[in-house]
């Protein structure tokens, strides 16, 4: 079980630029952008991430090296009424396979954003640290293992015609 904070990226615009500007992200660099598509920082104890939402447009690139990142975890923020809870799936999960690349998401700000993240009690999780307040309108996606894994946010931006 992976317990540990969770880091806040920043999305980059995905289309302002060519790709050969180094939009992506190459595997052999396991770690976080946190806002610069020049940098990653590596993983330090962190066990998921937290990015902000407000319009649906988010995407989560990733690349795994040689060790599997395991199961993925995308927290469901939508909360059902006044009831304080979220749904009964609580989680999406994906797996991130070892030497694979590709991208999570984009992801609706109703049913992924966190609306409550302070109030809100998620079971069966495979990151057991509480969601703080920073987490209110983030997407949160937790990860099995960092090992090799490096991961971007990603803005996608409307094209006018």
């Amino acid at each position: 079980m992976t317990v540990g904070p969770r880091v806040t990226l920043q999305p980059i615009p995905m289309n302002l630029a060519a790709l050969s500007g180094g939009a992506w992200i190459p595997s052999a660099t396991p770690g976080y952008d946190l806002g610069s598509p020049s940098a990653i920082t590596a993983w330090s104890g962190q066990g998921g991430v937290m990015i902000p939402n407000p319009g649906g447009n988010v995407i989560l690139a990733f690349a795994c090296g040689a060790t599997l990142a395991g199961v993925t975890q995308i927290l469901v923020g939508d909360v059902i009424g006044s009831t304080g809870l979220v749904a009964p799936a609580t989680s999406e999960q994906v797996t991130i396979a070892a030497n694979s690349s590709g991208w999570l998401g984009p992801f609706s700000p109703a049913t992924f954003n966190q609306q409550a993240p302070t109030s809100v009690t998620y079971g069966g999780l495979i990151n057991t640290t509480p969601l703080t307040a920073a987490a209110q309108g983030c997407v949160v996606i937790d990860f099995t293992t960092t090992t090799t894994l490096a991961v971007r946010a990603l803005s996608l931006i409307p094209v006018q015609p």
